[in-house]
């Protein structure tokens, strides 16, 4: 029997981590920055190195390639900074009008219209807003005459401004997204000569370090009325991304290579290898062998049949997957699911679970980090747990006082202690351990993306500033 072979896809970027490159979600998707010396007390003047507004919000990460910082913009900028001073090299616009074939008339067209249309956006979005509370009122009211020619007659008016404002083909009009989510909240990634990102339009493209863009590919629309949240991810030899279904891509042109059919979810999935071979496991339970895309077995639980509040990633500890989900009020679940040793049990039987916790029933958009033997999970109501990782055993439930803002950011582990932060800016550093400790609090100011560590420094998308921090 060949031994067992499971390497967390952080494992990888480990090493380069400590030489200055930060190069996918979550570094590398578990959260951890072991080598990192960052300031804790990021409020102190003399711990910002710069500060940058960007007036166009995103949620999503930003990455470092050696002195390179990569961050998005909405609805579909990628920018490339100077991670020394925070100032702009480049920027590269990627919606649709960019990267469709179409003739330089064609392109000149499309472009007048949507200018006309965004022009028009103040008038447009609050009848739009009218219309969508009045057809609300009517399930509810159906009998009620005076909302349907209320409703009839602010049809007539979007009609109207529509007409004169132009009409954009179907394939091209933007998908529906939620206002919190936009399109910019997939994280791209980079192998340190190309950056690929995706954006909520359906949109994937290549760039080198230097702005070019290499390709681009238009897939389907995002399969929720909130947009996509999934990052794209280079694993073994393909770049996975998931817009309403996993999809493997040729990195070197764009290529489909396989498609899996997959039903709704946001997160980003965990990856691993047994015996060399790279799979990917998903929120929702799903195991799919990147190799040739084929899924496989699932497990003994039902969380597939559950509801699809599967927002975060699952954390890779050595032979063991943890997982989190739940929606406030229904359900707090946390999975920990054992990796096969071989490839004969892998493709036979999928993962085995160990335990399973009802956890605080919230939503948990934030990922699990696991240290020391304790697993922590962070809830959208900002409650920090804490349980044994080897019996799923809640040592403690600590309701973090002063957050009051949604969590989305995610628990990091850097230099030993916990980053855990929401919405509002409110960031607290934990000691681990079996009781809640907190060592220092600052507020960021309003963001919902996730630091990022290199050695001594730290970067920050907040929604209003690109922000970087320095120990003395």
């Amino acid at each position: 029997m060949k031994p067992l072979f499971v390497i967390p896809l952080v494992a990888l970027f480990f090493v380069s981590s400590l030489h200055a490159d930060v190069t996918s979600w979550r570094n590398g998707g578990n959260g951890t920055y072991e080598g990192a010396t960052a300031p804790i007390d990021w409020e102190d003047e003399d711990s910002v190195l710069w500060k940058h507004r960007t007036p166009l919000r995103a949620n999503a990460c930003p990455l470092i390639v050696g002195e390179k910082l990569f961050y998005t913009a909405e609805p579909t900028d990628l920018i490339c900074a100077d991670a020394r001073t925070g100032e702009t090299l480049w920027k590269s616009s990627n919606s649709y009008e960019d990267v469709s074939v179409m003739s330089d008339s064609e392109r000149a067209q499309l472009k007048e219209t949507i200018e006309k249309i965004n022009a028009r956006a103040g008038q447009l979005k609050p009848l739009e807003r009218q219309i969508y509370q009045l057809n609300r009122r009517l399930r509810n009211d159906s009998s009620n005459d005076r909302l349907r020619d209320q409703l009839t007659q602010a049809r007539r008016e979007l009609a109207r401004l529509r007409k004169e404002a132009g009409t954009v083909p179907q394939k091209f009009r933007k998908p529906r997204t939620h206002s919190t989510n936009g399109y910019t909240s997939m994280t791209p990634c980079s192998d340190g000569r190309y950056v690929y990102t995706c954006n909520g339009l359906g949109i994937v493209t290549k760039h080198d370090l230097e702005g070019n863009r290499i390709w681009a590919k238009i897939m389907e629309k995002p399969d929720h009325n909130w947009g996509a949240a999934s990052s794209p991810q280079l694993i073994g030899g393909k770049l996975i991304v998931r817009f309403a279904d996993y999809v493997a891509l040729d990195p070197e042109n764009g290529n489909e290579l396989w498609r899996v059919k997959d039903p709704q979810t946001f997160g980003t999935p965990a990856s691993f290898q047994v015996e060399g071979e790279w799979f990917v496991y998903t929120a929702r339970g799903e195991l799919i062998r990147v190799g040739d895309g084929k899924k496989l077995p699932s497990q003994d639980w039902t969380i597939r049949e559950k509801i699809w509040a599967f927002f975060n990633s699952p954390f890779v500890d050595g032979n063991r997957v943890y997982v989190v989900h739940g929606a406030a009020g229904i359900q707090g679940d946390v999975y920990c699911m054992e990796i096969p040793a071989t490839l004969e049990e892998i493709n036979r039987r999928g993962l085995k679970k160990v335990w399973h916790t009802v956890a605080s029933k919230e939503r948990y958009y934030t990922s699990p980090v696991v240290h020391e033997g304790l697993l922590y999970i962070h809830s959208m109501g900002n409650r920090l747990q804490a349980l044994d990782a080897g019996t799923g055993k809640i040592i403690y439930s600590h309701k973090v006082s002063g957050m009051r803002g949604r969590a989305y950011s995610g628990i990091l582990l850097v230099d030993g202690k916990l980053f855990v932060g929401e919405e509002n800016g409110t960031a607290i550093f934990v000691e681990p351990g079996p009781e809640f400790k907190e060592i220092a609090r600052v507020n960021l100011g309003e963001n919902r993306s996730t630091p990022i560590f290199d050695g001594d420094t730290a970067y920050l998308r907040t929604i209003q500033h690109l922000i970087a921090f320095k120990s003395g």
